[in-house]
């Protein structure tokens, strides 16, 4: 199987999360620490500036719930990290990328309104990246070429490749897959 047959694959497995989902899932207070035992941050917010914070924790290094909640409510975008085993569709899609690289992939959840803030300054990475909207609708920036990402499509992005979101035409929620191969 190439890359393109693995994009249709997975563009092709559904994941029916809701928003309330998502928010019931953030209730989980002992499922995100700070930070994962191996130094990743479990969630963080997008702020204005686009940099990512996590002023939303208690004193016991655990998620203040109704605080980080608010943030998205009010308009900010929350990514959820590390979610390969989040939802039984989601694990589905991980399977398929970790056999078809023989890794482990990491995937992420994008959980936004677009109200306050959509995603980070433009940016690349040194690794391709693939992203599967589930709800909602956004407009994409990708080397300065727009795209929209609605349904359940998937995105390629190659490594390299300058992206960013730049509008959430209504709430959405997508997943990406960080394939880094080395």
């Amino acid at each position: 199987m190439d890359i393109k047959n693995l994009i249709k694959k997975i563009s092709n497995i559904p994941i029916n999360l809701t928003e309330q989902d998502i928010l019931d899932r953030l209730y989980d207070r002992l499922r995100w620490p700070k930070a994962y035992p191996w130094g990743q941050p479990s969630i963080e917010v997008i702020k204005e500036d686009t940099r990512p914070y996590q002023d939303f924790f208690w004193k016991d290094g655990f998620i203040d719930s109704d605080k980080c909640i608010k943030y998205y409510q009010d308009g900010y975008t929350l990514v959820i990290s590390n979610i390969g085993w989040f939802h039984k569709e989601i694990i589905k899609i991980k399977n398929e990328l970790d056999n078809f690289f023989n890794l482990s992939i990491s995937c992420n959840l994008y959980f936004g309104t677009g109200i306050k803030s959509t995603s980070f300054y433009p940016h690349a990475h040194t690794y391709d990246v693939l992203v599967k909207n589930i709800y909602g609708s956004s407009v994409w920036s990708l080397n300065n070429k727009e795209t929209t990402l609605n349904k359940q499509k998937v995105l390629y992005v190659p490594k390299g490749i300058e992206h960013t979101v730049i509008k959430i035409t209504n709430k959405k929620l997508s997943m990406t897959c960080n394939l880094k191969l080395e």
